[in-house]
């Protein structure tokens, strides 16, 4: 079966965490666009306006009708934050910020106001900026509208980091999944920004005079920026900084687990967006991942650099890149004998008999070592941890930046879809669940308070022993209507998946099975987290 270019190129379903919204010429909106209004705060940081929106305008020219959003009701100011931060090797580098400021007469818009933290989801566009909201023109449109609208015109001060690599910073390269780096950026732009309002206040800047820091922080992010949400919170904690709540939404936070899998033959929608992030980001942290980066890619995409400032649907057709091939479709080394094509997205889309991203020989080393050394979640009655002892330096680097071990102290939602075919649900959120229940077993007096939310019931026939809503610790005691919420977003879900298949072929054809895969992890499971986030984050949370 050919798969047909709309697969991938036309519609990335995880590059960004993005929705694919259809945004009309209007969304080009009347803001104050001030770009040369900047100002210096301190010798590494400095602040400029961007743009600012009335509620109205945030209501009826966002584009964000099928996604749950409620009303605005306030307006918002969008700022850019210049900040320090440093690289995957602790180089020092630079990197800017979205600062979404909520302002009207509204008792929710002024005073002391809550402060979001959020990291955005996987891109291969360098220009990705999150303070472009409402600015079709760049790739961060749909994402930076959607928290705009669900948290900034809500009430809360946004701080949404464009990561190293990215919009104006000199990093040559993207840190990606670097969790170290990672965290240190997002903790790096949440300083900056809170120097700026107070500073700002004390100057009676116009835009930060009515709002107050509370003090009250959380943070989201969805697919990578669900990793980067609990690399931070980690952190934090180590710091021993207050972190309020936090909602990480269908990251990849079993690492080294989530690449056997792959590397074993169950390739992901996205595969070859996300391969020369990773070995790129990785190998500036440790050096040992490739001599060249022909000894991983396939010489004719040994050049194969992202973020690039050349979209990657333009990448692939200049023959830069594969569309999602990521390995050889019938390989002839005895070491990857016997491995399964994976399901049926990555049969589709993961493999080619020429056109495919990684070495067969780097591939077939990978998995030998999975074979000598293989992870906890692999083996039964494992210990889900990953694998004590890799040999291969990937796998070695991965492990490293593999999240399983770390439990939220904090008051946590984790929320996904069990049928992603970009970032798999039970691979990553089902391990870190499952280590979370453990370390309750184990402890049962620690004052856990952890919600996980699968939004997708639509398959829970075919899943008998799975719960989609899990309440771990004192979640229970959480003073909102959990139940309520909960059957509001999967049944909203269910609502948009439908509408998806009935469009492309209300017969539930190849073309409704082709849409469903590829608007699954953007399109669809975002905008459920992103309501469920919304609704966790808006308890009164209390000291435990």
């Amino acid at each position: 079966m050919v798969l047909p270019n709309s697969f991938i190129i036309n519609k990335p379903a995880m590059t960004r965490g993005l929705l694919s919204i259809a945004i009309a010429s209007s969304l080009l909106l009347v803001g104050c666009n001030d770009d040369d209004n900047e100002r210096v705060v301190s010798d590494t940081t400095t602040v400029k306006t961007i743009s600012s929106f009335t509620a109205t305008q945030i209501n009826t020219q966002f584009g964000l009708n099928t996604t749950a959003t409620p009303t605005a009701k306030c307006d918002i100011k969008i700022e850019k934050v210049s900040y320090r931060t440093v690289g995957a090797a602790g180089e020092r580098t630079n990197a800017t910020a979205a600062l979404m400021l909520p302002s009207g007469d509204s008792a929710d818009c002024q005073g002391d106001r809550p402060v979001l933290l959020y990291a955005h989801g996987t891109t291969t566009d360098k220009g990705y900026d999150f303070a472009q909201v409402g600015n079709a023109k760049n790739p961060a449109v749909g994402e930076a509208n959607l928290i705009a609208a669900n948290f900034a015109a809500q009430g809360y001060i946004v701080v949404a980091p464009n990561y190293a690599g990215y919009d104006e910073s000199k990093l040559d390269y993207h840190p990606y999944l670097v969790a170290q780096q990672q965290s240190t950026d997002m903790v790096d732009a949440l300083d900056s920004a809170r120097s700026i309002i107070e500073r700002k206040k004390r100057a009676n800047d116009a835009n930060y005079s009515k709002i107050d820091d509370s003090g009250k922080l959380f943070i989201a992010g969805y697919s990578q920026g669900g990793y980067v949400t609990m690399a931070t919170a980690r952190l934090l904690e180590a710091q021993k900084k207050p972190v309020t709540a936090i909602a990480p939404s269908s990251g990849p936070y079993a690492l080294a687990a989530f690449g056997d899998e792959i590397f074993r033959g169950n390739v992901n929608i996205g595969a070859s967006r996300f391969a020369p992030l990773l070995g790129i980001g990785l190998q500036a942290k440790y050096g040992n991942i490739y001599s060249k980066k022909s000894d991983i890619f396939l010489d004719k995409y040994a050049d194969a650099q992202l973020p690039s400032n050349t979209p990657f649907g333009e990448l692939v057709k200049a023959g830069k890149l594969p569309n999602n091939a990521l390995f050889q479709k019938n390989p002839s080394d005895p070491r990857l004998a016997g491995l399964s094509p994976g399901k049926l997205f990555s049969i589709l889309g993961g493999y080619d008999d020429t056109d495919y991203l990684i070495k067969t020989d780097f591939r077939a080393a990978y998995v030998a070592d999975t074979q000598k050394n293989p992870d906890g979640l692999t083996l039964a009655n494992g210990n889900n941890l990953p694998a004590a002892n890799p040999q291969n330096n990937l796998r070695k680097a991965l492990k490293n930046n593999d999240l399983r071990g770390y439990v939220p102290t904090m008051p946590t939602f984790i929320c996904g879809g069990n049928q992603d075919p970009t970032v798999y649900f039970d691979t990553n959120t089902g391990s870190m669940v499952k280590l979370i229940q453990t370390e309750v077993a184990k402890n049962p007096t620690k004052k856990l308070n952890i919600t996980v939310l699968d939004v997708d019931k639509d398959n829970e026939a075919d899943r008998p022993d799975y719960q989609t809503l899990t309440i771990i610790g004192q979640a229970s005691m959480n003073p909102w209507k959990v139940n309520d919420v909960v059957k509001k977003v999967q049944t909203n879900f269910s609502n948009s998946v439908k509408k998806v298949k009935d469009d492309a072929d209300p017969n539930g054809g190849v073309a409704a099975l082709l849409a469903f895969y590829t608007k699954y992890h953007g399109d669809l499971v975002s905008p459920a987290c992103t309501e469920a986030t919304r609704e966790f984050f808006n308890q009164e949370f209390k000291p435990v």
